[in-house]
């Protein structure tokens, strides 16, 4: 799954981001759970990221 599909993903299932003003990092957050979203576009994203934001953020 590429990283801009994951981000999709994420919006679809009411995950906020914030930016870090600098950096391509954006910090998630899903009711008082919180995580770090690294953002490289079109760039393929591995599972074990994938799943451990997920684990963060308390998705299946």
């Amino acid at each position: 799954m590429k990283y801009s599909e994951f981000k999709r993903w994420l919006e679809a299932r009411g995950v906020e981001f914030k930016s870090q003003k600098r950096g391509s990092h954006y910090n998630l957050r899903l009711g008082d759970k919180t995580s770090v979203f690294p953002f490289h576009g079109s760039r393929e994203m591995g599972s074990d990221l994938t799943n451990k934001i997920k684990k963060d953020l308390g998705l299946k």
